[in-house]
């Protein structure tokens, strides 16, 4: 490599894939800083093409270097620094295959008078150096950026160099997720580098000796990418889990708010409740006043004797359904037949078991008239298991959609998430219980196995 090329096309060749990854994850970078990246890596790339380095290798070596010198020179954290150094040069691969084979077909030339000539090297250079330029202006003009790292301050022009540095660093947003994009960026940077591998091959200016090591080397990320691909489907396999995990939580808020809402319904009917016998007692009326409260307030004996089982959670849940139901003119009637103390679900998993099989009930006989308007909860002990049988007289569920009723998303009402007897089926699975239906013309029935707790 002569100076001249060394200051024509390795210089600001290192310069724009800088810049350009540097754009990608939604950073803009210090023009010293890019210059001095520039000038480092011109040497690196000098010194490299004068070692006795087996062909094919030291683009390997280059990248190395490349990483550790923006790392060097910008102080910023390891993972952003190999994330703009993977976009950068994956960019810049993917143009330079495409660009050379291009122009390779319409001069003439082969790679041989492009690497022994110097300006061949930089006439071959400036349709590359063009598309990055173009790319470059794209990314500044329109904020195109692939990550978002740290969005509130990357594109601030108040913070110094320190404060960016030390906001990027406390930054866990993406800190995680470098394994990930390391498996899904280096392969295609690694396609680019056996692309000009193999074409070198091809015109037989790949020694038998250097192949062997190029193809060693090649094997042994094959084994790396193999570990990390094992590690990036373990975290996906996370965040995947965790947003299960929020869908079930926003099924739990919309129960909470029915509950709110429901509440508020009765508080304000209770006043008016309150007004009325106010006024029979004041007129003297104790007979009538007391014929009302039994007509209001009937369920009261029973709520109380619920409130007084074993199990506060599910007692909770079950009390909460009742005031919802009584909000929608439904009722329902509940018998627990055993002690629920040892119950094996959590207080989470009961409230999202029961809660949305009753939300379900409740839901079917709301189109309902007289006795239908009726839902039954029975809880019981039989055979080693705890029993729970949720039954309504709503439409009968046809054996089409008994097939795919637990699937996650599937529903046949409109604006529901579908979630609901997705999430009961898993609780019920995590516990090795069984769930059936039973559906005719005059009843539907849940019935809930879940075996007692070892």
């Amino acid at each position: 490599m002569t100076l001249l090329s060394l200051l024509m096309v390795s210089f600001p060749e290192a310069i724009m894939v800088a810049t350009l990854g540097f754009l990608l994850v939604g950073l803009k970078p210090w023009w010293r800083d890019l210059l001095i990246i520039g000038s480092l890596q011109a040497v690196f790339a000098y010194i490299i093409r004068l070692l006795p380095v087996p062909f094919g290798l030291h683009s390997i070596f280059e990248i190395f270097l490349f990483i550790l010198n923006i790392r060097l020179v910008t102080r910023l954290p390891y993972r952003i620094v190999i994330l703009a150094s993977l976009f950068g040069l994956i960019f810049y691969g993917s143009v330079e295959t495409v660009a050379i084979q291009f122009m390779l077909h319409i001069k003439g030339f082969s790679l041989t008078d492009i690497w022994n000539y110097t300006f061949l090297r930089i006439f071959y250079f400036l349709p590359q150096a063009l598309v990055m330029l173009i790319f470059i202006a794209a990314c500044k003009i329109f904020n195109i950026s692939l990550i978002g790292y740290s969005q509130e301050y990357s594109r601030s022009g108040n913070l110094s160099r320190k404060e960016i540095q030390d906001n990027l660093k406390a930054d866990i947003v993406n800190n995680h997720n470098l394994v990930i994009f390391v498996v899904v960026l280096l392969p295609v940077l690694l396609l680019a580098i056996l692309n000009m591998a193999f074409e070198a091959a091809r015109l037989n200016i790949f020694p038998g000796e250097h192949f062997n090591i190029f193809n060693g080397l090649i094997g042994i990320l094959i084994i790396v990418l193999t570990v990390l691909s094992t590690i990036a489907f373990k975290k996906i396999g996370q965040y995947v889990e965790k947003e299960y995990e929020a869908k079930r939580a926003e099924e739990n808020l919309k129960q909470i708010k029915q509950l709110i809402d429901s509440s508020r319904k009765q508080r304000h009917d209770f006043h008016h409740q309150l007004q009325t016998i106010y006024g029979l007692l004041e007129c003297g009326s104790y007979e009538r006043a007391r014929d009302y409260i039994g007509r209001a307030f009937g369920d009261i004996s029973k709520t109380g004797e619920l409130i007084r089982t074993d199990n506060f959670s599910i007692s909770a849940l079950l009390y909460t359904k009742i005031g919802l139901a009584e909000a929608r003119n439904i009722e329902m009637e509940i018998a627990v037949e055993c002690s629920l103390r040892d119950m094996p679900l959590t207080p989470h998993e009961a409230s999202s078991l029961l809660g949305n099989m009753i939300d379900n009930a409740l839901e079917a006989v709301e189109d309902k008239n007289g006795e239908y308007r009726l839902v039954k909860v029975k809880i019981a002990r039989e055979h080693g298991t705890y029993v729970i049988m949720i039954s309504n007289f709503g439409d009968t569920i046809v054996p089409e959609i008994r097939e795919n009723i637990f699937k996650t998303d599937f529903t046949t009402k409109k604006d529901h998430s579908g979630l609901g007897l997705s999430i009961v089926k898993d609780i019920v699975t995590k516990h090795r219980g069984s769930i059936e239906i039973s559906s005719d013309t005059e009843e539907t029935t849940f019935t809930v196995t879940i075996p007692f707790k070892k």
